[in-house]
């Protein structure tokens, strides 16, 4: 390879650098933490100042509802500073689109050349669900983050083995051609378990961020593998032995929590997070059947321009435009968003925000046509425009959204929510020794720019006997109930982020 290519191919590596910049870590430090930012920055700063980076706990009381790797990353990016701020909270998720961008690039750079490759990278991020995503404190990118890594690894997998089928097929011949196929087929079953771990590794590492992740994955799976005929990969030793390797981390998470707070909580809060959004059955609520039709719409409106070119890939002469190793990554990125987006839409309950680990699948798809359009093998559909301009046009856009949604709606969201100034007020009136006392208080954003213990009891009658002057954080309807029961100070009222009414009191 020359120096020129060389050159040209890493300062277009560099190009894709800056855009990653530029979408998702520009709006790292830009506001206050946002809803349930909160939530994930508060018990990252637990695990900091506890070392327990197993067991999740808010307030002193264990909380897996979510596993902990969300948590944990925002503890590690931390970590060298001391403390969880705003932007160290919203790094990993800023960190998991860069490399998802990346990873899209040399996928798509791989089989189809460098030119697919820059398209598919600029593709992909430019949606409304990357807009609040990346970067934020939430889990759902780098969940999408480890779901892609899998399913990309799985298809290098599916290519090794497909490969070594058709050497298997023309094994017949001279000795020596069959004792050097025998060489290939040893080499190519180790490279086959090689990538079968590795996408497995990476569906343990989406499940240890959120419980949905073996969903996305197997819901990609078992589509394209019956979709081409190869469903006993899935009885074969490379995939069994994979899946044993990567259970072992999530068992070992598992036993260490037992160990802590007994399998009786840890298997009812599975239970109770996970089944009502993998099973209609174990829903509380009616079942909402507007969402048959509102959730997919929802879906693909929030990835317009771009769902708009995926109609596309419908017509059997699309896949024709493509080699074999093109067919193949078609029929990956089909399976991927359309048995998941069935999926999750037949299970009730589930915002838009859950869907993100599929919408790579729609990116994909949309990046094949424009990819085509490009290059000529497809009929752009605009002849009074010519596809270049267009293209470019609408990356431009996005980036100016990008760039307005972080310097002036971010800002502007705050408003008079202002989560940091009324932390700063209580800690100017609880003595920095003494613990904060909550019941049925939640406000998260709050309390973690309040940046002092807090601790959660069922009722005032719980505090500690040996502490007076109790300080505690009430609501409205608290202080009318308990106030007149103890003799009690009230020492400030100011309202929550959302404007509901709230006493810092101290109680003898």
């Amino acid at each position: 390879m020359s120096p020129f290519v060389i050159f040209r191919r890493y300062n277009w590596v560099f190009c894709l650098l800056t855009l990653c910049g530029v979408l998702f870590f520009l709006g790292l430090n830009a506001g206050e933490l946002y809803q349930t930012e909160s939530l994930r920055a508060i018990l990252a700063a637990e695990f900091l100042q506890s070392g327990n980076w197993i067991v999740p706990k808010l307030y002193g009381e264990p909380l897996l509802t979510k596993p902990p790797g969300m948590y944990a990353a925002i503890a590690l990016a931390s970590w060298p500073f001391g403390r969880v701020s705003a932007a160290t909270a919203r790094l990993p998720s800023a960190l998991a689109a860069t490399a998802t961008v990346l990873l899209f690039y040399t996928v798509f750079a791989r089989r189809l050349g460098q030119r697919a490759g820059l398209i598919a990278a600029f593709v992909l991020p430019a949606s409304v669900f990357w807009l609040q995503r990346a970067p934020s404190a939430e889990i759902d990118l780098v969940q999408l983050a480890w779901v892609a890594a899998a399913l990309f690894c799985f298809l290098r997998a599916l290519e090794i083995a497909e490969q070594r089928q058709r050497a298997g097929s023309v094994s017949d011949g001279p000795a020596s051609r069959r004792s050097v196929l025998s060489v290939t087929s040893a080499s190519g079953s180790f490279s086959e378990w090689l990538w079968w771990q590795l996408a497995l590794l990476c569906v343990a590492c989406g499940l240890l961020t959120k419980w949905t992740a073996p969903a996305f994955f197997y819901l990609t799976v078992m589509p394209l593998l019956w979709r081409r005929g190869q469903l006993r990969l899935l009885l074969r030793p490379a995939h069994g032995l994979s899946v044993l390797v990567a259970a072992l981390p999530c068992l070992a998470w598992a036993t260490a929590v037992a160990a802590q707070v007994g399998w009786g909580p840890l298997f009812d809060a599975v239970r109770g997070e996970a089944l009502p959004r993998l099973s209609p059955t174990h829903h509380t609520r009616p079942y909402p059947w507007h969402e048959l039709v509102t959730f997919p719409i929802g879906f693909l409106a929030a990835n317009l321009p771009w769902s708009a070119a995926v109609f596309w890939t419908m017509s059997p002469r699309f896949a024709q435009l493509w080699d074999e190793r093109g067919q193949r990554l078609l029929q990956l990125l089909h399976c991927w968003t359309w048995p998941n987006l069935l999926f999750w839409t037949l299970v009730p309950g589930h915002h838009l925000r859950h869907a993100l680990p599929l919408q790579p699948g729609l990116a994909g798809l949309a990046a094949l046509v424009w990819i085509a359009w490009l290059d000529g093998r497809l009929r752009w559909p605009l002849p009074m425009l010519r596809p270049v301009p267009v293209f470019l046009t609408l990356i431009a856009l996005w980036l100016a959204a990008k760039i307005t949604f972080v310097t002036l709606i971010v800002p502007a969201r705050d408003g008079s929510r202002a989560p940091s100034r009324t932390g700063q007020q209580i800690a100017a009136l609880v003595p920095p020794e003494r613990t904060l006392y909550l019941f049925r208080l939640k406000d998260e954003g709050i309390l973690f720019y309040y940046g002092r213990p807090a601790r959660r009891l069922p009722a005032p009658a719980f505090l500690p006997a040996s502490e007076r002057d109790a300080y505690c954080l009430l609501t409205e309807p608290e202080c009318r109930q308990w106030i007149g029961s103890r003799s009690a100070q009230i020492l400030l009222r100011l309202d929550d982020e959302q404007r509901h009414p709230i006493v810092l009191v101290k109680m003898p």
